[in-house]
């Protein structure tokens, strides 16, 4: 069965990269996708967006209509990639650049059976030995893995784990941080909240941000916020949505601070409740990176995190811009909180440790990694 492109506007630029990924609509990684293809756009290089299994155009409403839009109508590995082989013996983009662990092994072994020579940039977004639980899926990256060009790592944590666990070349992998520091933050920063708690003569909030799962710990949060809150009057908000809510909200009501807690849900931007909270905290078990913790820094609110692997320590210069505690210590994690509130990190030394993550120079890594510069 032919593959049928359905195209957007048709896109301007020389150099030619193709994206593939099973995309949501929304999501971190669909974020991350919009704005590189942003960046990619303001510097010459034309994104072809390749959706598999189902996938949608991230923030559709956002997403650039220069960026082509390929729907390759694939339902899972098996015939995504001869659509794959087809679509790129037709129309040879310059490189590939993948998202997700499902991408990674279409594109490697699309490339390999098809002998096309188009090299594959496999980007890891998160600790691959906690995500790959099934042997056969870890076997598997271990064997395909390697046949990238490169392997991109969002932190020198998922780096070196990809290194110690499945076996890479240390040669093989690059780190480049996400793009997270972009031209709108101090815009969006300044959105209106309609909240009654970001008053300004309202007890602190604390915020914290993600899917409701397990891998969030949102209850080492809740269980820490208590402890605060027996001692100074406080307020906490978790923005996201997931299979967790049940657990925390029962949890938040045994604690008796259902008075003091929100759970609002999925907030498209959370961006204007990071910059009016007191604390922005990240209690995860695991992550690839921890961008909320540099989205916090760069409208200047305080971070509290757990040290977890990989991301959070590098980010905050060890510890220098803001507290980090053991996983899932709910007093650690409690004692971290209010000592933030007592005695805060300057905020300018927070933006000036978000620069790292500034998205243009972002791009320009990846383009110049892949020959595309």
């Amino acid at each position: 069965m032919p593959v049928e492109p359905v195209v957007a506007h048709a896109p301007i630029g020389r150099r030619r990269l193709a994206i593939l990924a099973p995309l949501k609509s929304w999501g971190g990684i669909e974020r991350k996708m919009l704005i590189l293809c942003r960046e990619f756009l303001a510097q010459g290089v034309r994104p072809v967006l390749l959706l598999t299994r189902g996938g949608q155009i991230p923030y559709p409403d956002e997403f650039p209509s220069e960026v082509e839009i390929v729907d390759l109508g694939s339902s899972g590995k098996f015939d995504a990639v001869p659509r794959l082989i087809r679509y790129l013996r037709n129309d040879r983009p310059d490189a590939i650049l993948t998202a997700k662990d499902h991408a990674a092994k279409v594109a490697v072994v699309a490339t390999r059976l098809g002998r096309l020579k188009i090299p594959v940039f496999v980007k890891v977004t998160n600790t691959l030995s906690q995500t790959l639980r099934r042997p056969m899926k870890r076997r598997t990256a271990r064997w395909l893995y390697p046949q990238a060009e490169r392997v991109i790592a969002i932190s020198h944590g998922v780096r070196q784990d990809l290194i110690d666990e499945f076996g890479m070349r240390p040669a093989k992998v690059e780190v480049i941080y996400n793009p997270m520091v972009t031209p709108d933050l101090a815009e969006r920063a300044l959105r209106p909240l309609d909240h009654p708690w970001f008053g300004a003569d309202n007890p602190p909030v604390f915020l914290g941000a993600g899917r409701l799962t397990g891998q969030k710990d949102f209850l080492t949060l809740v269980q820490a916020f208590a402890r605060v809150r027996a001692l100074r009057s406080c307020r906490l908000v978790i923005l996201g949505e997931g299979e967790e809510r049940g657990r925390i909200e029962t949890r938040i009501r045994e604690l008796g601070v259902g008075e003091d807690v929100e759970l609002p849900g999925f907030v498209k931007d959370p961006i204007p409740w990071m910059a009016r909270a007191a604390v922005f905290v990240l209690s995860s078990r695991y992550e690839g990176l921890g961008n909320v913790l540099v989205e916090a820094m760069a409208v200047g609110t305080q971070v509290v995190s757990t040290d977890c692997p990989s991301g959070p320590s590098e980010i905050l210069d060890g510890g220098r811009l803001g507290l980090l505690s053991p996983v899932g210590d709910v007093a650690g994690l409690a004692d971290s909180m209010t000592r933030i509130l007592d005695h805060p990190v300057d905020r300018s030394e927070l933006a000036a440790g978000a620069e790292r993550f500034r998205s243009s120079e972002i791009a320009r890594q990846y383009l110049a990694l892949m020959g595309l510069a």
